[in-house]
Formats: C-alpha cells, structure tokens, sequence
C-alpha cells in the first residue's frame, strides 16, 4: 500500500471505531446508574453495609471496547462487580447471592427491574427502560479486607503487585458446593481486575502513551474518545463478528465470545501505533495464539485459550463441549483474513469498492457514517485550500497540487 492510500484507510477505520462506540450519554447514564445501585446496596441500615459493598465495571466497558448493538433497539450490556469486604462466617455462596438480591428487591425501582427473580447463574440482572437501551449484570463478590488498597496499589504504573492479590470469590448455582461451602478459599475464584491490568500493559504501546492504570478500574473515569489501537481493533473484530453471524446461517448462540477475542488481540498486538497495522498484523497472528493442551481434569488434549492471569483457566473449554463453537471460531478467523484482503485490492480504483466491502463487513449505518466523516473532513480541507492531491498516486492528502474547490457528494 502507499502511504497515501494507508493514511486514508487510517482515517477511516479510526472514524468507523468512533461510531461503534456507545454515546458519552449513554456513557455517563450508564455510570450514573450503577453509582446509585452501590449507593442503594452500600446504605447504612443495609444488611450488606458492614462489608462496604461496592460497584466496579468489569469486562469490556472497563477495558473501552464495549460497542453498540447491530441494530439500536437492542440492549448494551454492561458487567459489574458487586464487591463486598468479608461476609459472616456462615455464609455460603447462595447465603451471598440471595443477599445482595434480596437487598436490590427491597428497592421498588429495582425489584421490577429485575429480570430473574431467581437470579441468574452468577449474576443478579437490572432491565432497565427502552428509552436507556441497556441492561446491568451485577455479579456478588468476595473480597479481601486489603483489595481496594491492592487494586489502587497495583494499577498504579509504578507499582508491580501480582496480579492473584487482586482475584475475588464468586457465587455460581451449578457449583457443587453452592449451598454447603461457608470457606471462600474453595469457591470460584476470578480475576477481572488482574486481567485488567495485563490488558492495559498489553495496550499501552509507546512511553508518551502511559497513564495511570488505576484509571481503567475507576468506577467513574471519564467517557474515554480517543481509544488506544488495541482496543480499536477490538471493537472492529467484535463488530465484524457481530454482523457476519447474524445471519440464519449460523446460530449465533455458538459465536465467538467477547473474552476469546479481547485476549487472542492483546496476545497478537505488536504495538503498532495506528489501527489499521494493528488490525492486519492481529488478524494475521491470532491463531497462532491457540494452543492444544492436555486438560488434567478430562485427561484429553483440547484447544486452550489461556486466561493471561491464571493459565489454569481455558477460556475456550466449551469448544470440546460444543464443537461448533471452535468450528465457527475458524470460520470466522478464515472471513476475517479474506475481508483484509479487500483493503489491498480497493487501492488505486476509488473508495466506493472499500465502502461497499466495510458496509458488508461492518453494518451500513455505521460505515456510512464513517466515510461521510471523511468526506465532510476533505470537504473543509478543500475549502481551506490545505487539501493537495499527489502528482503521480492521485490520492488525496495534504502534499502535492491543490485541489480546486467544489461541491462534494456522496460518501467517499
């Protein structure tokens, strides 16, 4: 590819990603939302109050790759951690679980928010109004007493404090010792916090870049606009993987999921420092990130895709379970590499044949938007006359011949 041409692909994945990502409204209406659920359960006068409850995001809207849906209608889902510091010695996962549930139903706004009466598997889930567009997964935790000086401590770029320190204790119904074990030592531990971390160690790739890690975990950071490569290209495969199994060929309940994808690119990311090379090179380099490895449970050799932070734990163990979901898993991987290669032929003969790929790609609304950006931006740049056109390439840009003003129509 030319310079010229990249530069312009650039331009325009970067104005793709920006409209993937959800509204700064929807952002802070989201944050607001579950500040007042920690307030509700963390009240004085509340059975959970001695153990100092509270609301951490977790998942993609703490690690800034969380995307809209394909079509508006749909919720946004948004994971967050209920921590609580201790619990009584008695208490067993349902007495936790039933807990910080019977505390969400004392609230009349929640109990008819409140999607399973029963709860979910791990989580308590919130519907809240169509007019918000999302719904909350509150997952109940145990903590250490220390974990928020740790979480504080280990976020912070100077400090190097093992990630296991930040693991919590969660409550699960299929669990064998659901309703017997008061030991949290034997109930199912997790660590979004430590894989937190290591994503944003991952992410961060030049020294100008670094800031404080603490931040990703802050219950109310800032709407975050400009977004570092890796999590651009993130929100590019998910998206990508959105629409490709929306089809009624597949069933879409086998699709690739969200923890799979977020850690095979921040294994494959090589610090590049713009979205298209990040986007190319971790397509490119993906697979090579799944392993075959012995299950000591099962005695079987199977995929593995390792939780960077506890390499016992295979984010991809229901692929021997349900095959089609490895199976679509390469399928996808395979229309991946095949749609990249559209970007090399669009060179040289306009950016119609790239807007027509990127909208089969990626959805209409958001491509067309996209590229009008780009547009709207030449226009300006015409207008000002810092718009030139290169003499042998023919590729916009801002060195070589002017380009006269005119009217501008279309997409690209």
């Amino acid at each position: 590819m030319t310079e010229e041409y990249k530069n312009e692909v650039v331009e325009i994945l970067e104005n793709l990603g920006k409209q993937l990502d959800i509204s700064e409204s929807q952002y802070n209406e989201a944050v607001k939302s579950y500040e007042a659920v920690g307030k509700w359960l963390s009240k004085e006068g509340s059975p959970l109050y001695p153990y100092k409850p509270r609301i951490l995001p977790q998942g993609s809207f703490m690690l800034g790759t969380i995307i809209k849906p394909i079509n508006d209608e749909d919720d946004i889902d948004i994971d967050l951690v209920c921590k609580l510091n201790g619990k009584p010695i008695n208490w067993t996962q349902k007495h936790l679980k039933d807990a910080v549930g019977d505390r969400l139903k004392d609230h009349s706004t929640y109990e008819e928010m409140i999607k399973d009466k029963d709860g979910g598997r791990r989580c308590w889930t919130l519907e809240y109004s169509d007019d918000a567009n999302y719904h909350m997964d509150i997952l109940p935790s145990i903590s250490d007493k220390n974990f928020t000086v740790l979480l504080s401590e280990s976020f912070n770029n100077s400090q190097h404090i093992e990630t296991n320190k930040l693991a919590i204790r969660l409550t699960d119904k299929e669990e064998y010792n659901y309703s017997t074990e008061t030991n949290t030592e034997w109930w199912m531990k997790s660590n979004p916090f430590g894989y937190a971390k290591w994503f944003y160690q991952r992410a961060i790739y030049s020294s100008t870049k670094i800031f404080a890690l603490s931040e990703s975990v802050d219950p109310v950071k800032p709407y975050q606009k400009d977004k570092l490569p890796l999590q651009r290209a993130i929100q590019l495969l998910k998206r990508h993987r959105d629409i490709m199994f929306s089809s009624d060929e597949f069933d879409s309940e086998n699709r690739p999921i969200s923890i799979i994808i977020t850690t095979l690119a921040a294994r494959a990311y090589d610090r590049s420092e713009n979205i298209l090379d990040t986007y190319v090179n971790i397509v490119s380099k993906m697979r090579g990130f799944i392993e075959t490895k012995l299950n000591p449970k099962t005695g079987l050799y199977e995929r593995w895709v390792s939780n960077p932070v506890n390499d016992e734990e295979n984010f991809a163990d229901k692929w021997s379970e349900v095959p089609q979901k490895e199976e679509y898993f390469y399928k996808w991987l395979d229309k991946l590499e095949e749609d990249l290669e559209t970007i090399k032929y669009s060179q040289g003969v306009g950016l119609q044949r790239l807007n027509e790929s990127f909208s089969a790609q990626y959805g209409d609304k958001v491509v067309n938007k996209a590229f009008s950006a780009y547009g709207e931006k030449n226009r300006i740049l015409r207008e000002s006359g810092l718009r030139k056109m290169a003499s042998r390439t023919g590729i916009l840009g801002t060195v070589g011949t002017s380009v006269p003003n005119h009217n501008f129509e279309g997409n690209v």
